[in-house]
């Protein structure tokens, strides 16, 4: 029997959005929702740069008032996933190819940072848990789900921030924002970009079980900048 692709539009994804969007749930169900969809439709690429967000067809998708997709499109702006300019509709926002520069070389240099800590502080449940992230990884790989692998590197990149143990590391490299995110899945589609992520990722981990706080850095590091370089190649900011 053919096992089923591995599903990245589930309870993983949600988890780890709500995590990056700081949403705790409660009163405001309906506002979460439709930032949650939102998000993920920008951070996927199926809204791209430069979309605009009608409220009134927002509100008619999801059967409600335009009360709750405004408070929603601030809290879209409030993580730069949109942009509002005065007389003009919200949009989804656009990076220039120097911002995208600029957010990938300092984003290698904290995930390098993270490596380096968690090769130096993991303990065996940590590689665990790490490992278990991995595992999906080549679920996706092997299925050639593109979001499925995706929110499955994300679990393992904030994993890796929370076994590194250093709270003022993680809160920088958070708050670069979920622009990073959207980033990140765009290079994803590029053909064999998953295969080598993987790789690299396998070797992350040899790293990390070694203690090899260098090498963790290193490829830590290059995993970002190996990934601007695919963005810079193919445009796909």
């Amino acid at each position: 029997m053919t096992e089923p692709p591995f599903d990245g539009r589930t309870e993983l994804s949600e988890r780890l959005l709500r995590k990056h969007l700081g949403l705790a749930g409660g009163e405001d169900a309906l506002v979460d929702t439709i930032v949650l969809t939102v998000a993920r439709e920008i951070i996927e690429g199926t809204m791209a740069p430069g979309t605009v967000l009608d409220s009134i067809s927002l509100a008619r998708r999801f059967d409600t008032s335009r009360t709750p997709v405004r408070e929603a499109q601030i809290a879209l702006e409030r993580h730069g996933l949109i942009e509002s300019e005065p007389r003009r509709r919200p949009r989804v926002t656009s990076l220039t190819a120097e911002q995208v520069s600029e957010v990938y070389e300092l984003r290698g240099i904290l995930h390098g940072l993270i490596a380096q800590k968690v090769a130096n502080r993991r303990t065996e449940d940590d590689l665990r848990s790490l490992e278990a992230c991995l595992e999906d990884m080549r679920r996706g790989n092997a299925t050639g789900d593109v979001n499925g692998y995706f929110w499955s590197q994300v679990a393992f990149h904030d994993n890796a921030a929370d076994i590194a143990r250093d709270g003022t590391l993680k809160r920088v490299t958070y708050g670069l924002g979920l622009q990073v995110l959207r980033l990140r899945h765009s290079g994803m589609a590029i053909e064999g970009r998953l295969a080598r992520s993987l790789t690299d990722h396998e070797r992350l981990i040899v790293a990390f079980r070694e203690g090899d706080a260098d090498l963790a850095y290193a490829i830590g590091r290059s995993l970002v900048l190996d990934a601007l370089t695919l963005l810079r190649r193919y445009a796909r900011v």
